[in-house]
């Protein structure tokens, strides 16, 4: 199975989980929970406009974690097909994602080494895990899976390997998922002359809800694609 034809699988993977998110993620539940600053009749305004705030604001955060996801699989790719460390790789797979540019800025230099290497050693065993699906001479996915992996390693790699939420969890408090709006450009008119030029949403709590239930989603239907793939072996 060649690297494109792994990456193939990946995007897909990584489409159906992005938008099992989104049909999770919850505009309103972030308005009421994580907006800092305004008082309610800023938001009251927002929620009434909840449609455009996905378009402007949601979605592309959407498309961007998308493209870095991607990109990070690309560098989780490059240390897989070579034969070095992974530490030799550290700074371009941290630096191509999404979650180590959201841990705390104001997190002590020891605390954010070590949820760096959490989320390094779950990229590692990323790559260690692909490396089979790429030396296979299969093109399909499944068929490189049933070729090169038994149904317990096979297992492994969807449910521990694709589980990419899991590094977050363990250490909620480490990372802050945020965006500033301006909501006069949103609301536009007299509403927009009464919000505050410019204000924070945090959505950490409610971005990782919809990940997690996502991505469980797409491994539970992976799941059953491995049963019935590997039927009888």
């Amino acid at each position: 199975m060649t690297r494109d034809a792994v990456m193939d699988g990946f995007e897909r993977f990584v489409d159906d989980a992005i938008e099992g998110t989104a049909a999770e993620f919850s505009v309103s539940r972030v308005l009421r929970r994580g907006v800092h600053g305004p008082g309610g009749a800023t938001v009251d305004r927002l929620l009434k406009h909840s449609d455009l705030l996905w378009d402007r604001v949601v979605q592309p955060e959407l498309d961007s974690y998308r493209e870095q996801t991607v990109a990070q699989f690309a560098a989780i790719l490059d240390y897989a097909e070579s034969s070095d460390d992974v530490e030799a790789h550290r700074d371009e797979i941290l630096g191509a994602g999404t979650f180590a540019a959201a841990i705390r800025d104001d997190l002590p230099a020891e605390r954010r080494r070590r949820v760096e290497d959490r989320l390094l050693a779950h990229h590692e065993s990323l790559g260690d895990a692909v490396v089979p699906l790429i030396e296979s001479p299969e093109t399909d996915f499944w068929d490189a899976a049933r070729a090169t992996l038994d149904a317990a390693e096979a297992l492994d790699l969807i449910e521990e390997q694709f589980a990419f939420t899991a590094p977050l969890l363990e250490h909620r408090d480490a990372f802050e998922l945020a965006t500033t709006i301006d909501p006069s450009a949103l609301l536009g008119g007299l509403g927009g002359l009464l919000t505050p030029s410019r204000i924070e949403i945090e959505y950490t709590d409610e971005a990782l809800r919809a990940m997690r239930r996502g991505e469980r989603q797409v491994i539970a239907e992976a799941k059953r694609e491995l049963d019935r793939r590997f039927d009888g072996t």
